[in-house]
């Protein structure tokens, strides 16, 4: 850019001298062709005598010397002639070297003439010096220009590069922390770039490892714990019946502990069995017409009697019959039956549990509401992790295996539908199902 503002500067005062130049020549011209007197030749001098190093010389047609604003040597006059010579009658401006090193100068003439005859000439020899000054103030300025750029533009560089490489280097300094698995680190996007997209996946993706690992410990904790806890039990009971005889009553009490921790361990196991096909996306789901009411009807019948030995009220009721939705009938039994299940262990005895399915336009809505102990607010948003329990000092004896909601939760989704919660600590829970139709 300073390059090419010098340049066109340059030619822009070349081209204006040139001009004045030439149109000072056509004004005297003019002048001197319509009075060639004495008088008017040396009024025209005078008109030019302005800067010495600025000669203005008035010939005849044989060249001979007419009038000069300033003394001209004789050299000087006859390379003033011989370059008029080589030149067309029209007229003609040239910038000519006139010696090594030195200031430039500008010639230019014009012939006078009358009826088409060449009467004589009209010649100026003005150095460039103004001009030159002007060109090299151009230089100056120019080069100042192409300085302060380059260093703005370094200092900019310098800017940028600095804010573009702190959050990559920090984003990379955060991968290496998470390959080495130190997840505990927060990266504080600014911004609204790529750069910040990139900062935020990285955080959510170093919250999710977190939390993962997280689980992973709370996942192998539990395990071990519920099944080392059955497994001690048909350990010790195995080697009361196998070193000491006792009679058939005690034979009869160890047998059934045996089954029944057997009976846990079996649950547990199924349980993820069945959590790991979930995850692997190997469980098959085979949607079909199904009529929601007989499906809930047949599986009230399953429960009917663990309500009734806790003397606990089950209700159920729909605003139509029947009332068919499109669901794998046996998945969505077994996910209704965990939350009934969940409802009757919750509900003190005397409570009462209210299912409910009601036919919408445009939705299918399913409730299961009890009046038992309710989830605390601080434990809802976690209710639905593995082996998450809200009484953490319950074990698998009294709570389950801690994978029900979990099963439960994606046996729904997989059917197209949703699941929530609303609970009051207290007071009780309500589990809503929905698909859209």
């Amino acid at each position: 850019m300073s390059t090419s503002f010098y340049q066109l500067s340059k030619s822009f005062y070349k081209n204006q001298l040139q001009k004045e130049i030439e149109y000072r020549l056509a004004a005297h011209g003019e002048i001197v062709e319509d009075d060639m007197t004495a008088h008017t030749l040396h009024h025209v001098v005078l008109m030019e005598k302005r800067d010495p190093e600025t000669f203005f010389i008035i010939m005849d047609q044989e060249f001979n010397l007419l009038e000069q604003n300033y003394p001209v040597s004789e050299q000087q006059l006859q390379s003033y002639r011989k370059w008029i010579q080589e030149k067309s009658n029209l007229g003609e401006t040239e910038f000519i070297e006139t010696m090594a090193r030195h200031i430039p100068h500008i010639w230019s003439f014009v012939p006078l003439t009358k009826d088409e005859d060449v009467l004589g000439y009209l010649f100026i020899d003005q150095d460039t010096g103004d001009f030159n000054q002007a060109q090299t103030k151009l230089l100056y300025i120019s080069i100042i220009m192409a300085l302060l750029t380059l260093l703005l533009s370094g200092l900019i560089t310098i800017y940028l590069s600095k804010r573009l490489t702190a959050p990559l280097i920090e984003v990379r300094n955060s991968t290496r922390k998470i390959a080495k698995g130190d997840f505990d680190f927060s990266l504080v996007p600014k911004g609204n770039d790529e750069i910040t997209d990139l900062i935020k996946d990285i955080s959510n993706m170093a919250s999710q490892l977190k939390d993962y690992r997280d689980s992973r410990q709370q996942f192998l904790s539990n395990v071990s714990h519920d099944l080392r806890t059955p497994l001690t039990y048909l350990k010790g009971y195995a080697a009361i019946l196998k070193d000491k005889p006792h009679s058939s009553k005690d034979v009869m009490e160890y047998s059934k502990t045996i089954y029944s921790e057997a009976i846990r361990m079996e649950r547990l196991v199924n349980d993820l069995f069945q959590l790991m096909k979930l995850d692997e996306g190997k469980f098959k789901i085979e949607m079909r017409e199904t009529d929601i009411v007989a499906l809930l009807s047949h599986l009230l019948q399953k429960v009917k009697l663990r309500a009734k030995e806790k003397n606990i009220d089950i209700r159920f009721s729909s605003n139509t019959n029947p009332i068919v939705a499109m669901v794998d009938s046996e998945r969505m039994e077994q996910a209704i039956l965990n939350l009934v299940t969940n409802a009757i262990h919750y509900t003190e005895p005397g409570g009462c549990i209210e299912i409910s399915v009601e036919k919408q336009p445009h939705q299918l809505i399913l409730q299961v509401k009890d009046n038992g102990q309710g989830i605390p607010e601080q434990d809802l948003p976690y209710i639905w992790e593995r082996f998450y329990r809200v009484d953490k000092a319950r074990s698998s004896v009294s709570g389950g295996s801690g994978l029900g909601l979990t099963i439960t939760k994606q046996l729904i989704e997989l059917q197209g539908g949703v699941i929530m919660v609303n609970s009051i600590f207290g007071k009780g829970t309500c589990f809503i199902i929905k698909f859209d139709k």
